[in-house]
């Protein structure tokens, strides 16, 4: 996707900053003509987003400019990589990659998206994602769910939702089934997931979908139906 707007320099997704090719004041001139291209690409691409955080930005030279339009694209968490060049037309580019999102995170007062490698994103538009909820941000839990969607990834194509409850239990509803599973605490989250691909593979087909209204998982080497 492209948008129109301007900066003139050369600058690299390091951090580094290239020399000036025309003047200051050239470089105003040229910017208020709006002579400069926004790219983007990724899950979290949103033009109107990106621009609003560059408008926002006011410096009186070029190169006090770019560097905090740098920080402020940086300092979201948003991007993978952020490339700025100078076309020699007079027009300048900024090309983006955005990080890709595995799920929506929910927090009593936040929202987040959160990457493979938990890294917290910028809730920017709605995704179509597993929404994980809970009363905190919980790097442990998280770590647990991120690491089973990744050795599981047919468990995380049917994930849609995960959550805590207040007394601190996690409970997780998948796509494909229509019970409730309960994984326990956070301690138990691993007993839990190891023992969901056994109840959906060799017990539901014995028993049927709708035999349990909700499964215990975190008992170790026990399975509870209710």
């Amino acid at each position: 996707m492209r948008y129109s707007f301007f900066f003139k320099t050369f600058l690299l997704g390091s951090g580094f900053l290239g020399s000036w090719a025309l003047g200051d004041g050239y470089y105003m001139k040229m910017r208020k003509q709006g002579r400069w291209i926004l790219q983007g690409e990724g899950t979290l691409w949103d033009s109107s987003w990106a621009l609003r955080h560059i408008r926002a930005v006011e410096a009186n030279s070029p190169s006090a400019w770019i560097w905090a339009v740098y920080k402020a694209l940086r300092e979201e968490e948003a991007f993978q990589s952020l490339h700025f060049s100078y076309t020699g037309r007079g027009d300048g580019r900024i090309i983006a990659r955005t990080q890709e999102p595995v799920a929506r995170v929910s927090l009593p007062l936040r929202q987040y998206y959160i990457s493979a490698e938990m890294k917290r994103l910028p809730f920017i538009k709605p995704l179509d994602l597993p929404i994980i909820e809970a009363p905190r941000w919980d790097s442990t839990a998280f770590e647990i769910i991120l690491d089973f969607w990744r050795n599981n990834p047919i468990y995380y194509q049917a994930t849609s939702r995960i959550y805590q409850d207040s007394d601190g239990i996690w409970h997780a509803y998948l796509e494909i089934s229509p019970e409730t599973f309960v994984l326990g605490r956070t301690e138990h989250l691993q007993t839990g997931f190891a023992q969901m691909p056994v109840y959906l593979r060799s017990l539901q087909p014995k028993i049927g979908s709708f035999t349990c209204k909700t499964v215990l998982l975190y008992i170790p080497d026990q399975i509870v139906c209710q």
